[in-house]
């Protein structure tokens, strides 16, 4: 049986946040060695995604209005390998598949995930529309690459989630600090923050605005 010494392919998966976040690829990487075959799969391997993280997602954006209440047919079959749109992972053999559908609309889930979309939907409908108020982190990762320029990288704006990315929604991937300047102020973000932001990821490829308020018609803007 062939081994590797992973220390070798640890620039490579550097590249790849999914193995980089692989529970059985940190083993590896803590050990020094593996199989090939045991190597490959653990990069394939899907980062899980913490409930707080799912539970934090799922209360955006029911507030913001992205993700419908739960107010239809509800059918739990066998897994059919589908994506859960709310931790982004495949159903896979084994977990329980949840069907709801929503008028015209027809979504797959893991049933841990629906369970915390029915929880925090039901809050949302125990909740005085006037009070709700959607308060969440925005996140811009800039892209790397060789010979980076952080005035002209391309950048991805998120929201909720983490910060390595788990559990977050893409907003839009603007080229440059003019683009993301324009996308920053869309979002009714200060002139300050801006410009500590562009400052900030001149020097690092992470940055995260705190307390962001999204509205309905933001995320509708945006297609979400």
């Amino acid at each position: 049986m062939a081994y590797v010494d992973v220390g070798k392919i640890v620039s490579f998966a550097s590249r790849s946040r999914t193995a980089v976040e692989s529970p059985r690829f940190r083993e590896y990487l803590a050990s020094g060695y593996g199989t090939c075959t045991d190597i490959a799969s653990a990069m394939k391997e899907v980062p899980k995604v913490s409930i707080a993280a799912i539970r934090q997602m799922i209360r955006t954006r029911l507030a913001a209005g992205s993700l419908f209440p739960i107010d239809g047919t509800v059918l739990a079959g066998k897994a059919t390998g589908k994506r859960c749109p709310l931790c982004r992972r495949p159903i896979l053999d084994g977990d329980i598949e949840q069907e709801v559908v929503v008028g015209p609309t027809t979504v797959f889930a893991h049933w841990d995930c629906y369970s915390i979309w029915r929880q925090e939907a039901d809050a949302v409908a125990r909740t005085p529309q006037h009070s709700v108020k959607t308060l969440t982190p925005l996140h811009i990762d800039r892209v790397d690459g060789n010979g980076i320029n952080p005035p002209t990288a391309e950048y991805v704006v998120s929201f909720g989630g983490a910060k390595d990315g788990v559990g977050t929604v893409v907003l839009a991937k603007p080229q440059g600090f003019d683009a993301l300047v324009v996308l920053l102020r869309g979002l009714n973000i200060a002139h300050a923050e801006i410009g500590t932001a562009c400052q900030v990821l001149t020097e690092q490829a992470h940055h995260e605005i705190s307390d962001v308020t999204l509205t309905p018609a933001v995320l509708r803007r945006f297609r979400l």
